[in-house]
């Protein structure tokens, strides 16, 4: 084989999906990465509870992502404030919160629910994180919600074979 075919098979094989990923390395990166956003996500309840909202459920979350041109798997943390006072008080309390933090808002606003009144929304930054402050999707509710997650939170493995671990499919920060 000459040399250009040579090095054209091997950029060929290194363009596969799944070629040159090693899943325990995936598994690994996985794992910090669940570290980091439960840690992450558990600064975000103490704040939101340390400025006087009850924090009424919290987990994080393993997920599939992206199937082309390979599959990956992430983790994500989301949590719900218990009802107490209206939706746009508690939003405006989080928002304090979390800034004290040290996030920073990159986009705020309302968007339009049909015939109901403009609701305000919230995302934010901090290192690499993104945080949502938002209301429920749930009819009936408006309860804040918040969800979490990183740049680039889409670890690649090898094939679809790889499965998510059972003890990431969810863990609680708040029962």
């Amino acid at each position: 084989m000459r040399p250009v075919q040579a090095l054209l098979a091997a950029l060929a094989l290194l363009a596969l999906p799944g070629c040159g990923v090693d899943d325990e390395d995936a598994m690994s990166d996985l794992d910090q990465l669940s570290e980091q956003l439960l840690a992450t996500g558990g600064e975000v309840v103490e704040a939101l509870e340390g400025a006087g909202l009850e924090v009424e459920s919290a987990a994080g979350q393993g997920d599939y992502c992206q199937s082309e041109p390979a599959p990956g798997l992430t983790f994500v943390v989301g949590g719900r404030v218990a009802e107490t006072a209206p939706y746009a008080d508690q939003l405006a309390v989080a928002l304090e919160a979390v800034q004290e933090e040290g996030w920073e808002v990159v986009d705020e606003g309302e968007y339009a629910r049909g015939d109901e009144p403009p609701m305000p929304y919230a995302r934010l930054t901090r290192d690499d994180f993104h945080l949502s402050l938002d209301d429920t999707v749930r009819e009936g509710s408006d309860a804040l919600v918040f969800s979490l997650d990183r740049d680039d939170d889409c670890i690649r493995v090898s094939d679809g074979s790889v499965q998510l671990p059972k003890d990431l499919e969810e863990v609680p920060l708040v029962e």
